[in-house]
């Protein structure tokens, strides 16, 4: 691939941001940029292939 853009580096980038800490003020990241990054890191690896599958990733607040 070219400039050295392999599926491993976007991943990499793609988990900097899903877990980057809203709190921390590392990464300018919104919390709207964490929850598709985790999609895309989920749907990625897979995990997405029981039941609901097509329907995007919820995340319910515990609080």
């Amino acid at each position: 691939m070219q400039d050295g853009i392999t599926p491993d580096r976007v991943l990499d980038e793609l988990a900097l941001i899903a877990f980057a800490d809203l709190r921390g003020g590392d990464l300018p990241v919104k919390a709207a940029d964490k929850l598709r990054a985790l999609e895309m890191i989920y749907r990625y690896l897979g995990m997405g292939d029981g039941p609901g599958s097509e329907e995007g990733v919820v995340i319910v607040d515990g609080e």
